[in-house]
């Protein structure tokens, strides 16, 4: 199913680049406006939340239910090597599926350049570091919930269905009590878990993308950032203090 997903997610990839290709040969000098890696990362968002579902329990819960614990702590491990390396493998498998449907389009866009291939790439080597930042923010905002749910959860079913139900019922949540009330219930937009994501990616690329049901309660992108890396510092804290028991 991860392959499954990761394959998914570069179909769109491949298409822009080619649909690309298509308008530049027909109509010589207009670009299309869907090939930008803004709108990949919101294309590939949804694929990616399923992709860390799937992958962030997986890497926790077997290791615990096993009984494989009893075999790491038969040599000296700290509790943050253990976890450390969970969330690097992570990083690493969720990375790959977040940068390389990205670095596709990088080099295929780069390929359109009128002065050459290698002349797009170093023209267009500032959206490097935005798209390793933008990966970076979708990797702590998806990653660090599924880690949560996976240090409490005994079965991967479960896990995965509350993790879903919880991304995606916090941002329904968010979006309702946002566009009903007024005043201080504008709040509940920071619950939109999901959506902070897409909040950052707007701000790096320099979009300005209206985000439905939330346009009322802008608070503007490090607010976005703050949830996303408090959220991570809490997992990470509740990490340590749970599995010191357990190691």
């Amino acid at each position: 199913m991860p392959w499954l997903l990761f394959g998914i997610a570069l179909i769109p990839v491949i298409a822009v680049v080619g649909v690309s290709f298509f308008v530049e040969d027909v109509f010589s000098g207009v670009e299309n406006p869907f090939a930008n890696h803004g709108n990949i990362f919101t294309i590939t968002a949804s694929t990616f939340l399923i992709f860390t579902a799937l992958a962030g329990p997986e890497l926790l819960i077997p290791d615990r239910v096993e009984g494989v614990l009893a075999v790491y702590a038969s040599r000296p491990m700290r509790v943050s090597d253990y976890l450390g390396a969970r969330a690097a493998a992570l990083a690493i498998a969720a990375g790959g599926f977040l940068v390389v449907p990205q670095l596709v389009l990088y080099v295929g866009l780069a390929s359109l350049d009128d002065d050459g291939w290698f002349s797009g790439l170093v023209s267009n080597a500032s959206d490097l570091p935005k798209i390793l930042l933008a990966a970076f923010f979708y990797l702590l905002a998806y990653g660090a919930p599924a880690f949560l749910v996976a240090m409490f959860a005994k079965r991967l079913g479960p896990a995965w269905g509350v993790y879903l139900a919880f991304m995606w019922l916090s941002s329904g949540f968010a979006v309702a009590i946002t566009s009903a009330t007024t005043g201080i219930w504008k709040y509940s937009a920071l619950a939109a878990l999901s959506i902070n994501p897409d909040i950052v990616m707007d701000w790096i690329f320099g979009r300005t993308t209206v985000r439905e049901g939330l346009s009322g309660a802008d608070f503007g992108p490090m607010w976005s950032v703050g949830i996303i890396l408090g959220i991570a510092v809490i997992t990470w804290i509740i990490g340590l203090r749970k599995y010191r028991s357990l190691l």
